[in-house]
């Protein structure tokens, strides 16, 4: 049975969340903004955070140079950051090789310990060598190597000691005879020597095209093209490496799998596939029609998880993969040429799906589509599934902004991207402040960074979304998160999110506790209390009290199921005792709809503390009426002597769905819920 009150008209109505009391755990600190937008991305796409001299550095793809922004800023700088350095890269590479055709610039890192940053560019020519660039803070040059061809990634190892690329090797021109399939490859750049005697290696595949090896990727359902070389198919798109830097992860993004390196022998050990994700099951609940309104349910589909950008952690001396599950289709070529390859497929409901005929690795007989509108946590060594966060992105999203749900990076368009990858999470990072642990996702589409406490993998727990974009134009604030960059620096940490659309770049705060609430901090139904606040269910009595073993009265249960119900309109019954107009609505729906009975004709009773069992009553009546619960009529407590005839069974309903239970099997039918009890059950009627 689904938990969700009312799913349906909650998530679709076009309404505001109401003002929520307690304190954000994200919230914009600065902002930098390049005066260069780009419907097609690619301005200010890529940040690193250097802490030697507290800067973010920016990858510009518009003026394809890196500039450098202090983040020694005072309050009123904040708003309207300026670089204080500009490094030409194209210029530099000239300085020492002037035979190079420029390309792109497509990633940079910062040394761990030292005050030096390393850039990817990309050739010109899709199947020439690359470069990665070794460079001070301030821009001078340190050293350089070729690397494989297309490196799209750059990344320094946690110790330092190496420098790593994922070299994409994508078939640009399509697929034909005479035309390459350049090799995906990792180049591997021992940097213990110093800068200027950089040696490089660089690790193919080429050990996977043994017949026997590709029949073991494709019954891992890694994809690959029919009649391909592993080889010549795998395309790295992006590095994380361990804590005690003896692994690297490379996301195969569109081979839907990851490559781990050893590090100590320089070895590509393991390719292995990340599987799918049954969209028919509870909890993966999806939108996937582009028809105006949202209707987040379950569909006979496989998402693809295809992570993009991935991060590491080590819990109890475990490693784990935490992935941006993105999607990513192949379209290679001019499309009017014999040579254009596409693999995806759009059906007459506009639902994009990946086009399997021509590829290895899917089961026959399911459909798949690209992305899981999630971000997932991976067991490192077996890359199995420990947690995914199912169909979150799109019910937060569907919450804060029900009239731009699912819209693009390009448009605020309600449904705009339904039937493909949805939000689209693009990134994601992972800090630390004290004994938490917390992961950030970018959402490239509708926007917005979701930021969750991971200190439990397998039980991971949303914290907020923040998400600075204006819906007033089609791309106006901070648009299209792309690359992330988390701060910890005297346990405060920060967010620098740039956003490739709207060129912009913001610095966010992360308050490792979201309620600013003191009378909850060691109360037991914490985590209920900070989740319907968070949600704007209901408030606390001021900005610092919750109140949470104060009574729950009459009016406030009507305002939070009507809130849950997507406040509908009702006619007004004009009760003596409730003036707000807002309680006016939701206190005349609740008595039309026999959820809540009032006093008499002209009294509702509002302030008068609502009893457990007039709550049970309540809550079960308005799943009862959307047929989203089960009745029971068997005795429930030993109390149950007490509890009125017509309550019996919602008490003993509500018991049997998990949603709201007594004490040492006492339901305690005539005591005033308190606001904390309603908290418990608002936030399992959410979940």
């Amino acid at each position: 049975m689904s938990m969700k009150l009312l799913a349906a008209a909650l998530i679709g109505a076009a309404v505001t969340t109401p003002a929520i009391i307690a304190e954000a755990a994200l919230s914009l600190d600065a902002r930098y903004d390049s005066g260069v937008q780009n419907e097609d991305g690619g301005t200010t796409e890529i940040v690193a955070y250097n802490p030697h001299s507290h800067a973010t550095y920016v990858v510009n793809g518009e003026t394809k140079k890196i500039e450098a922004i202090s983040l020694n800023y005072t309050k009123d700088e904040a708003m309207n950051l300026k670089p204080f350095l500009s490094i030409d890269i194209a210029k530099t590479i000239a300085s020492f090789d002037q035979t190079f055709e420029y390309g792109d610039l497509t990633s940079i890192t910062v040394h761990p310990k030292e005050n030096v940053i390393a850039v990817s560019v990309q050739a010109k020519g899709y199947n020439t060598a690359g470069y990665a660039v070794v460079l001070t803070g301030e821009g001078k040059l340190l050293g350089s190597t070729k690397v494989g061809s297309q490196p799209d990634n750059i990344t320094f190892t946690t110790d330092g000691t190496k420098l790593l690329t994922a070299n994409e090797g994508e078939p640009r021109e399509g697929y034909g005879k005479d035309i390459v399939d350049p090799k995906g490859s990792i180049s591997v750049i021992d940097t213990a020597n110093g800068y200027d005697v950089l040696t490089e290696e660089t690790l193919f595949f080429d050990a996977f095209d043994l017949p026997e090896k590709r029949a073991e990727l494709v019954a891992d359902n890694v994809i690959l093209k029919k009649n391909t070389n592993p080889s010549d198919d795998l395309e790295p798109e992006y590095i994380a490496v361990n804590e005690a830097s003896t692994k690297a992860y490379v996301a195969l993004q569109e081979n839907n799998a990851v490559a781990t390196i050893d590090l100590t022998s320089n070895e590509v050990v393991s390719v292995k596939g990340l599987g799918f994700k049954d969209h028919s099951k509870p909890r993966n609940e999806i939108d996937l029609l582009k028809d105006g309104r949202i209707d987040i349910k379950n569909e006979s589909y496989f998402g693809i998880y295809m992570p993009d950008g991935m991060a590491t952690v080590s819990i109890n001396g475990k490693d784990y993969l935490i992935t941006a599950n993105e999607g990513d289709g192949r379209e290679w070529g001019d499309e009017d040429s014999e040579n254009f390859h596409l693999n995806e497929i759009e059906t007459e409901e506009e639902i994009v799906t990946y086009d399997t005929s021509g590829y290895d690795g899917f089961v026959d007989g399911q459909d798949y589509i690209f992305g899981a509108r999630s971000f997932a946590i991976f067991d490192a060594e077996t890359m199995d599934v420990v947690f995914d966060s199912g169909s979150d992105f799109e019910t937060i999203t569907a919450k804060h902004h029900p009239e731009h749900f699912n819209a693009s990076n390009t448009n605020v368009k309600l449904d705009n991207r339904s039937g493909k990858k949805g939000p689209e999470p693009e990134d994601v990072k992972v800090g630390k402040i004290g004994d938490e642990i917390f992961a950030y996702i970018g959402l490239e589409r509708i926007g917005g960074v979701m930021m969750y406490n991971i200190t439990n993998p397998a039980s991971a727990k949303f914290e907020d979304y923040l998400n600075l974009r204006d819906f007033s134009d089609e791309i106006a604030g901070d648009v299209s998160p792309e690359g992330m960059a988390v701060i910890t620096k005297e346990d405060k940490q920060q967010l620098v999110v740039g956003h490739e659309v709207s060129g912009t770049v913001t610095v966010l705060n992360v308050t490792e506790e979201p309620s600013v609430f003191k009378d909850i901090k060691n109360h037991p139904d914490k985590e209920a209390i900070v989740n319907v606040t968070k949600l704007g269910l209901f408030n606390g009595i001021n900005e610092t009290t919750f109140a949470p073993n104060k009574p729950f009265n009459r009016s406030h249960a009507a305002l939070v199921l009507h809130r849950l119900s997507g406040t509908p309109a009702s006619d007004v019954t004009n009760f003596n005792d409730v003036k707000a107009p807002a309680t006016q609505v939701a206190v005349s729906w609740a008595v039309a709809n026999e959820f809540i009975s009032p006093v008499n004709n002209k009294v509702f009773g509002a302030a008068k503390p609502i009893t457990r069992e007039e709550f049970a009553v309540a809550v079960y009546n308005a799943l009862k009426a959307n047929g989203q619960i089960t009745a029971a009529e068997a005795p429930a407590y030993t109390d149950d002597a007490k509890i009125s005839a017509h309550a019996k069974q919602a008490v003993a309903s509500l018991k049997a769905a998990g949603i709201m239970t007594g004490i040492d099997n006492e339901f305690n039918p005539k005591q005033s819920l308190t606001r904390a009890q309603a908290a418990v059950v608002l936030n399992k009627l959410v979940k």
